[in-house]
């Protein structure tokens, strides 16, 4: 898989916020499904292709927000945004970047049935259908 050309994070900081905080909701401790159809619209509105957005949940989301996933008492009503930001920054502008390489998002995500059902409803909601959604 090659990588799709994203600007940097810090580049597109109005762009990408709003993408953060809508992949982010897959992370939450409740059912995504149910915020399925806002999310879709919101990454539908977003200047990124499918391969962008799915770059952007897999290096800069998954690893900031997958631990709520492990924990007893994990966020349920959503991230804050200005967390969400400063973390996925911080993390980007890291000297231990290189350990990036190690992000289990490479091989989770494309497994997860709710970006499988989410990438569908975006490209329904851009109109686009399901040939690109591989």
């Amino acid at each position: 898989m090659t990588m799709p050309l994203v600007k940097p994070a810090a580049e597109e900081l109005a762009a990408r916020q709003p993408v953060w905080e809508a992949l982010s909701d897959m992370f939450l401790d409740t059912d995504t499904s149910i915020n399925r159809q806002w999310r879709a619209e919101r990454l539908a509105a977003s200047p990124y292709s499918i391969e962008q957005l799915e770059f952007i949940l897999i290096e800069e989301v998954y690893p900031v927000c997958r631990y709520n996933l492990l924990s007893v008492a994990g966020e349920w009503a959503g991230f804050d945004p200005e967390w969400l930001q400063a973390k996925i920054l911080r993390r980007l502008d890291s000297r231990l970047r290189f350990l990036h390489v190690l992000n289990l998002g490479r091989l989770t995500v494309h497994a997860s049935s709710e970006w499988r059902a989410t990438k569908q409803a975006i490209l329904g909601a851009r109109g686009t259908g399901a040939k690109s959604a591989a």
